[in-house]
């Protein structure tokens, strides 16, 4: 019987325990609402919900993430508006001021407000939320935009993790913004020098049937001849001779090339005159145009200038220089030599490094009693000579006399036959003021009634007489310069507005910069310091490329850069003078070279040649006194041996000590700069042409397909693909403080302003801008869009998961709670049954 009770009474103490561990387990389900509460108790439950957990937070991650980028492209949509209506504002005032007469104080006080409107640009632009700039890439601790516009940011661009591997940009760096590249636009470019109809002009010379007429200025047309154009010196259009054109240029492919073509000025029937539209036609088939497609647009604006307009949208590299003359040569500089009749078509107030030993007189056409040098002098400084400014501030140390030929003979004493009587003038002590005096003295000796002039820099030998009588003067003049040894020397520059790249870089103070932006072949934007020559410049291989300068310490240099297949090298003349006149001075030919971590130089070919190289070159030439003569010649040696390690160290040591002296590098509009690290004021001076730049003979003109401009005496550009922002504002608030309305507003005045292209071309330069920051809107709107999309689609996702994760893990309360009641009478039954056994005595089983 104590078996039978022991047994029985276990029985209902486990059934007792487990049903109250179930009611446990139920009543858990029903607090919690989850099937399971551990992992063993379902593993792959329990799996299953911790992977929809994961994927659960990452959408709420990706939320929070993408509100917070959202909210950025919301600023940066606040600022962007802002830019786009301040604008507005800049272009409705210059609007206003290119279209009405303004008083000098009127329109420096719209000049103040352009500039005040520019200077809230600037403040909007380095705008900050949270202690960090929304454009200046990933630089934001940096204010983007600089006191003077320039941008200091980089281009990386932001972006948000809104998913596994899903990144979407929340930024726009300032390279896009302000420095961005409009693939859509078109790069357009002029002249800038004025033409005038110079028969209106001068009817009195050239006009047989209004010689009594006023003179008018009247702006060329397209309709006008090409006498109209060119001019004449008397009324006689039929025995006009040729005007020969040098041409030369960049087509919107990148192309370099040059021109020579002559066109007809004379003809006895007005009808079939050669028009300007003929000059037009002919200057665009040379840039490509033919009978089908046209790849520019070559117009006459109404200022009698002509524009150039690539027809190839994004094309940013178009160039444009032209000479017209009435003598066929084979070099520019020969029409100065010469004293031929020249017209040019740009200028630029850029030092020529291009010199001429002599330069002969021309008469005017118009006024005939008086002729002039066919060059402008011009000072170191770069500014005109006046009569004060010292004669070997023009033409350099080197040269020590000036001979003055008037075409003069006389006879001494003694001699049988006359020989030419020529002026020399010294040039030590002496001034403008003093050449002149002497000149004059010297033309009245010889029974000439003269005045001689210096205006504007320029020469003038005015015959009174014939002036008086309105006859053309016979004055003829040939102006030399010799050096020590009274032998002719290269001392007189070329003409500013004959010049092409043989012009020196402008000087700012310290800094040396150049004017041509080196732009991608690709047209995809500015060359930075790693790019190869050979993206922008195409193949350079058996080119070769004068570098004159004037190095750190004012010593004169002339170098010379040659491309060969297998690689550069720079070209140094020796400072020891050859003492046999016959033997030609010695040069060091150093290779160009990369240097790598194994102790060795090996020089690169011309086609992997870098900017970073070629800046290497500029700056060894720009040392070049600095350089202790044995070091050359070392140097010249590395071609033979490019394992030495000592050459190796050799070559590093003087990049180092020149490094600490001359910075070159390349600016955000991809201009180079080279800066003088030791003087506030640089006594430095650099250009870089090609040694055949003014060489228009045949074969100069067939073989002109790539090459490198640094620097250029070229047209000027309107608008172009590549943006600038604050560049293109200050260039029309320029205009508008000196009253520059287009391009050669003074024609007489020589200054930066020749450079600017006025408040009324400024104007298309500003549409641009507004509508490139609407695309900025626009795409910064696109971003947002992204974003809230991204926000919806994880929402939805999120419900899903948490859908998936209910029923993975989620109890069905109803089945649940009826388990429990079930079990719950099923415990209280037991529980009752096992308090009425507890209460059995023995008499209840007797």
């Amino acid at each position: 019987m104590r078996v039978t009770f022991g047994t029985k009474y276990n029985q209902m103490q486990k059934t007792q325990s487990s049903l109250q561990s179930r009611l446990n387990e139920l009543n858990t389900t029903l607090a919690s609402g989850k099937k399971i509460q551990r992992g063993y108790e379902n593993s792959n439950a329990y799996t299953r919900d911790l992977q929809l957990g994961y994927q659960e937070t990452t959408l709420e991650q990706g939320i929070d993430v993408a509100q917070n980028a959202y909210s950025a492209t919301l600023n940066n949509d606040k600022v962007l508006a802002d830019l786009s209506s301040s604008l507005s504002q800049f272009y409705t005032k210059l609007l206003q001021v290119s279209n009405q007469p303004q008083s000098s104080t009127s329109r420096l006080a719209i000049a103040n407000d352009l500039e005040a409107l520019k200077n809230h640009m600037i403040n909007v632009s380095n705008t900050s939320i949270g202690g960090e700039y929304l454009f200046s890439g990933t630089k934001t601790k940096t204010a983007p935009i600089s006191a003077n516009g320039t941008y200091q940011g980089n281009g990386e661009q932001l972006e948000a993790l809104v998913g596994p591997n899903v990144k979407i940009p929340y930024s726009i760096p300032g390279t896009q913004l302000f420095l961005g590249h409009d693939s859509d636009k078109s790069q357009s470019i002029t002249s800038n020098i004025k033409k005038l109809n110079l028969t209106k002009l001068n009817p009195s010379v050239m006009s047989k049937l209004e010689k009594d007429a006023a003179p008018q200025e009247v702006y060329l047309k397209e309709s006008d001849t090409l006498r109209d154009l060119f001019g004449d010196n008397d009324d006689d259009p039929s025995n006009d001779s040729p005007v020969f054109f040098y041409l030369q240029g960049v087509r919107p492919d990148g192309s370099h090339f040059k021109s020579k073509f002559s066109l007809e000025q004379a003809y006895t029937n007005q009808s079939f005159a050669t028009k300007v539209s003929d000059l037009l036609e002919k200057i665009g088939r040379e840039y490509g145009n033919n009978q089908i497609t046209k790849s520019v647009e070559v117009k006459l604006n109404a200022w009698g200038e002509i524009e150039i307009k690539s027809l190839v949208d994004g094309s940013n590299k178009l160039d444009f220089s032209l000479v017209a003359s009435n003598a066929d040569v084979d070099n520019i500089a020969q029409l100065a030599e010469q004293g031929a009749k020249t017209m040019s078509f740009q200028k630029s107030p850029y030092l020529s490094s291009v010199k001429i030993a002599s330069t002969q007189s021309l008469r005017d056409d118009f006024k005939q009693y008086q002729t002039s040098l066919q060059t402008t002098f011009i000072s170191s400084s770069n500014s005109l000579a006046g009569k004060n400014t010292n004669l070997n501030d023009v033409f350099g140390k080197d040269v020590t006399s000036i001979t003055i030929d008037g075409g003069f003979t006389s006879q001494k004493e003694g001699e049988k036959e006359k020989t030419p009587d020529i002026l020399t003038i010294s040039t030590e002590g002496k001034n403008f003021l003093d050449l002149t005096k002497e000149v004059k003295a010297y033309y009245q000796n010889h029974g000439k009634n003269v005045e001689v002039e210096l205006a504007q820099g320029k020469l003038f030998v005015i015959d009174v007489d014939a002036k008086k009588n309105g006859t053309p003067t016979d004055v003829t003049l040939k102006f030399s310069t010799l050096g020590k040894d009274q032998k002719p020397i290269k001392g007189i520059g070329l003409d500013y507005s004959l010049a092409h790249n043989g012009v020196f870089f402008e000087k700012f103070g310290s800094k040396l910069l150049s004017n041509v932006s080196q732009t991608l072949l690709n047209g995809s934007g500015y060359a930075t310091y790693k790019t190869k020559l050979s993206e922008v410049c195409g193949n350079l291989v058996g080119q070769t490329y004068e570098l004159k300068a004037v190095d750190h310490n004012g010593v004169p240099v002339n170098a010379k850069i040659q491309f060969e297949e297998k690689g550069a090298h720079l070209i140094l003349p020796s400072r020891t003078p050859s003492t046999d006149p016959n033997t030609p001075p010695k040069t060091y030919k150093i290779p160009i070279i990369s240097l790598n971590d194994k102790g060795q130089a090996t020089i690169t070919p011309t086609k992997d040649l870098t900017y970073t190289q070629l800046m290497g070159a500029i700056a060894f030439t720009l040392n070049y006194s600095n350089q202790e003569e044995k070091n050359l010649e070392l140097l010249t040696t590395l071609q033979q041996d490019f394992d030495n390690v000592e050459l190796k160290k050799l070559y590093e040591q003087i990049i180092r000590q020149m490094q600490g002296k001359i910075g070159v590098n390349i600016n955000q509009n991809g201009q180079l700069e080279i800066i003088d690290k030791t003087h506030s004021t640089t006594k430095m001076d650099f250009s870089l042409s090609n040694v055949s730049d003014l060489d228009f003979s045949q074969s100069s003109v067939e073989d002109t397909q790539s090459g490198l401009v640094l620097h250029s005496n070229n047209a000027l550009d309107i608008d172009k693909p590549q943006v600038n922002f604050f560049q293109s504002l200050q260039t029309a608030i320029e205009a508008v403080k000196n009253g520059i309305y287009r391009p050669d507003e003074f024609p007489n005045s020589y200054s930066k302003e020749m450079r600017n292209i006025g408040i009324q071309n400024s104007l298309q330069g500003i549409i641009h801008l507004q509508e490139h920051v609407e695309k900025m809107i626009s795409l910064n709107g696109s971003y947002g869009k992204s974003f809230e999309s991204s926000i919806s689609k994880n929402e939805t996702l999120k419900t899903q998961i948490q859908t998936l994760r209910g029923e993975n893990m989620g109890a069905d309360i109803a089945e649940t709670y009826n388990k429990f009641q079930t079990l719950s009478t099923n415990y209280d039954a037991a529980l009752s049954s096992a308090g009425k056994i507890s209460k059995m005595t023995i008499l209840d089983y007797v």
